[in-house]
C-alpha cells in the first residue's frame, strides 16, 4: 500500500482533465463569438433585404404612376394605399417583387402611399406629420407627388420616400393653320378669313377631280383655269401668308397611340367628356377630350384658354360650331372617326381659332364664316399638345425615414 501511495501514475489523468477544461472553455467562447457574428451577419442581411424590398416597391409604384398619373381631376379616383395583398393595376405586384429574391422575403410585408406634395413647407420636403394628410392625387397640379414605401422583413422595417415628377411628352402633329378634307368659304369678297402666318393650309380633295363643282379649296371650280384664277385672285386675299395646297395625301394628323395618351391625360385631369359636350366653362383646359356624338355648339362671347396658356380640344367623332365673338386659343382636332362627309368644324359670326384646326377623314369639312379672321395661326399653340409621359424620382428628394 505504501508503494502505491508513493506512485505518480494518477497525475496524467489530472493534467488531461485540466487541459480538457481549458480547451472546452476556449471552444465555448469561440462558438459563442462565432454565433454572435453569425447573428449580426443575419441581422445585417435581413436589414439589407428589407431595404432592397422597400426600394423595389418604391420603384414599382413610380412605374405605376408613369402609366396612370393621378392628375388634378382624380378627386374620385385617388391612388389607394397598397400592400402585398393588393391586386389592382395601380399597385405594385407582390409576386414580381419577391420572385427570385432571398429566402428572407418569406412572409415579408410592405405598403405604399401616394400623396400630393401640397403647399409649402411640405412641397419639397416630406414629413410624417403633414404629408400623409394630403390627398392621393396631384391636387395642386404641379406634376409632383410624394411616394412612401415601407417594407418589413423578419421584423426589420425600412421606410423610403421620394418626390416623383411626371414628364410632359410632346405629341407630334402637323403644325398647320388648317388641314381638312375640304374647305368651304361663303364670303365672295376679298376679306381676310384665314391668317396662316406661314402655317400651311391644305385639303385632301381635288377641286377639278373628285370635288369638281363643289366647295373644295374654299369655293367650287370646274376647270384648271378657274382654279388658277381662284388661287391667284380672291382666295389669295382670303387666305394670307400661304398658298392653299389641294389633293394632299390622306392620313391622320394624330396617331391612335397619341390620341390614346391624350385621352388618358384628359381623364386624369378631369377634362374628359364621354357622353355629352362640355359646357362653355368646361371648354378651357390643357387637354379637353370629347367622346360624345353630335354637334358641340358654342355661341357665347367667351374666350377659351389664352394666348399664354393655349389648350387642345379633341373631338373623337363629334363636330364643333363656334359663334358669337368666341375665341378658342389652341389646337382644335376633329378625329372624325366615323369618317363623316360633313362640317366637322364651323366658325360663324366673329368667332375665331387662334392656333390651328386639324380635321381627319376624307370628307371632313371646315366651314369658314364671313365676318373676319376665323383662323389665326399660332405656332405656340402646338407646343401645348402634350400628354403625361414617364415619371421619375426628383434628384435629392429620395431618403430613408429612420424608425421612431
Amino acid at each position: 500500500m505504501s508503494r502505491h501511495g508513493r506512485g505518480e501514475e494518477g497525475m496524467a489523468l489530472l493534467v488531461v482533465m485540466v487541459l480538457m477544461g481549458v480547451m472546452l472553455t476556449t471552444g465555448l467562447a469561440l462558438v459563442s463569438r462565432v454565433d454572435t457574428q453569425t447573428s449580426m451577419s443575419k441581422r445585417e442581411r435581413v436589414r439589407d433585404s428589407s431595404f432592397n424590398l422597400a426600394e423595389s416597391v418604391l420603384n414599382a409604384q413610380t412605374f405605376a404612376l408613369a402609366r396612370d398619373w393621378p392628375g388634378k381631376g382624380a378627386v374620385t379616383s385617388q391612388y389607394p394605399a397598397c400592400s402585398q395583398a393588393s391586386v389592382v393595376a395601380r399597385c405594385p405586384n407582390n409576386a414580381s417583387l419577391v420572385q427570385g429574391g432571398s429566402t428572407d422575403l418569406a412572409g415579408a410585408t410592405w405598403t405604399t402611399t401616394v400623396r400630393d406634395n401640397g403647399d409649402s413647407p411640405s412641397e419639397n420636403f416630406y414629413s410624417e406629420t403633414p404629408n400623409p394628410a394630403q390627398p392621393g392625387y396631384d391636387k395642386n397640379a404641379d406634376g409632383k407627388i410624394w411616394v412612401r414605401a415601407r417594407a418589413v422583413v423578419q421584423g426589420r422595417p425600412r421606410t423610403l420616400v421620394a418626390l416623383v415628377r411626371t414628364e410632359q411628352q410632346e405629341e407630334d402633329i402637323p403644325h398647320s393653320a388648317l388641314q381638312a378634307g375640304s374647305l368651304t368659304i361663303s364670303n365672295n369678297g376679298n376679306k381676310e378669313l384665314i391668317a396662316s402666318g406661314g402655317g400651311t393650309v391644305s385639303v385632301r380633295c381635288n377641286p377639278i377631280g373628285n370635288y369638281s363643282g363643289k366647295d373644295c379649296v374654299g369655293h367650287s371650280v370646274t376647270s384648271q383655269s378657274a382654279l388658277t384664277s381662284l388661287l391667284n385672285g380672291r382666295l389669295a386675299a382670303q387666305i394670307t401668308g400661304t398658298t392653299p395646297l389641294y389633293n394632299q395625301p390622306s392620313g391622320s394628323a394624330m396617331t391612335p397611340e397619341a390620341r390614346a395618351r391624350l385621352k388618358a391625360t384628359a381623364i386624369a385631369d378631369g377634362t374628359y367628356y364621354a357622353s355629352s359636350c362640355p359646357t362653355a366653362a368646361q371648354l378651357t383646359g390643357h387637354i379637353v377630350y370629347v367622346d360624345a356624338t353630335g354637334n358641340c355648339g358654342y355661341t357665347s362671347n367667351s374666350q377659351f384658354n389664352s394666348a399664354a396658356a393655349p389648350g387642345v380640344l379633341i373631338l373623337d367623332h363629334a363636330s364643333l360650331s363656334l359663334g358669337g365673338t368666341s375665341n378658342f386659343y389652341g389646337v382644335v382636332y376633329a378625329a372624325n372617326t366615323l369618317n363623316l362627309n360633313a362640317a366637322m368644324v364651323q366658325t360663324q359670326g366673329n368667332s375665331q381659332v387662334t392656333g390651328g384646326v386639324l380635321i381627319d377623314g376624307a370628307d371632313g369639312q371646315f366651314v369658314v364664316g364671313s365676318s373676319g379672321d376665323n383662323i389665326v395661326f399660332d405656332l405656340n399653340a402646338f407646343r401645348s399638345v402634350s400628354s403625361y409621359g414617364s415619371a421619375g424620382v426628383i434628384q435629392n428628394t429620395w431618403r430613408e425615414i429612420k424608425a421612431g
